[in-house]
């Protein structure tokens, strides 16, 4: 993967605020370990977005874009969040809950400079790289721009799912970054890319889920799902899942693995457990209860039954996540 544990740097404080996710509530509670957004009420759908603050290197960073190009539009004007802030966006996975906002929010963004002189003898590379000078990163795995389909129990197969509209985010100002291994995004915060499966976990990957490539069907094991690390000085890693298709466990024994750092300070986003077995969701609170995180949200996909015995099995680091959720590190 040609990465280098010995450069994977720290960053001395980040802040996560959590723009789309399934709940919102205006009743919570603020504690010294978050502060909810309770001024206006926002919007919440079956998606998920968070904007990373890394004050050490003042970069802003959006993981994921939710499931309706309405939701994360709307809770950012609330917020007084300033689009134009955003230096590069990272997306988790290629489901539509994830990325739905995308175009909307570039175009919010307003990227692309305006119309300029140029000398006659200006060359179509000069051009291309003037204009990359002010694009936005988006970094995704390439697996993610499949077109994906379903198996009924019959079956019968549904689709396709088109893939995430790309062409449409360059047209307006996104630069592509197709990394399947980890990728920088910032001074000690990393994508993972590809998770490798090696753990008891297997609710997010469904056997009825299957891709289109060429003129063949394929199984989708969903090797786009990545998750965000971020090394804290003194405090250990966050994580930061979509919705951890890999599983959770897999996701952070990953990032252990590629940063070289062995604690876990917090774990937060969709863990995916949903339409897990209890045996699954037992085992995988169990190992969260083991590396003891100083925070742990989960989110989204996670499901009740694997919040509820979250929150009772580690009540004194168990956070509620709610849209306008905001963690301070």
């Amino acid at each position: 993967m040609g990465l280098d544990r010995q450069k994977f740097s720290s960053t001395k404080n980040a802040k996560i605020t959590i723009l789309v996710e399934n709940k919102a509530d205006l009743i919570v509670q603020s504690s010294d370990r978050v502060e909810y957004f309770t001024e206006e009420p926002l919007l919440a759908e079956h998606g998920f977005s968070a904007l990373v603050e890394l004050n050490g290197s003042g970069e802003y960073i959006l993981w994921d874009a939710g499931v309706s190009r309405i939701a994360l539009i709307n809770n950012l004007k609330l917020m007084k969040i300033d689009p134009g802030m955003i230096k590069m966006i990272a997306i988790s996975h290629g489901h539509l809950d994830h990325y739905a906002a995308m175009k909307d929010l570039l175009e919010l963004m307003d990227p692309l400079p305006a119309a300029r002189e140029w000398s006659p003898s200006v060359s179509s590379s000069q051009v291309d790289a003037w204009q990359d000078l002010h694009r936005v990163p988006v970094i995704l795995h390439p697996a993610a721009l499949r077109e994906r389909w379903s198996v009924r129990d019959d079956g019968t197969m549904v689709g396709p799912f088109t893939p995430p509209p790309w062409r449409e985010w360059e047209s307006s100002g996104a630069r592509m970054i197709l990394s399947e291994d980890p990728y920088q995004l910032a001074a000690g915060c990393w994508t993972t890319g590809y998770v490798p499966r090696k753990s008891f976990e297997g609710a997010g990957r469904s056997k009825k889920r299957l891709y289109r490539d060429g003129s063949g069907f394929n199984p989708d094991h969903l090797e786009d799902d990545q998750a965000i690390l971020i090394n804290l000085q003194e405090k250990g890693l966050v994580v930061l899942s979509g919705c951890a298709h890999s599983g959770i466990v897999n996701t952070i024994e990953y990032a252990r693995m590629i940063s070289g750092v062995d604690r876990v300070h917090a774990v937060i986003g969709g863990f995916h457990l949903a339409t897990a077995g209890d045996d699954e969701i037992s085992r995988t609170v169990e190992y969260l209860r083991e590396i003891s995180p100083e925070l742990i949200v989960p989110c989204h996909c996670t499901g009740l039954r694997a919040i509820s015995l979250v929150a009772s099995k580690m009540s004194d680091v168990f956070v509620e996540g709610v849209v306008g959720a905001c963690f301070t590190f």
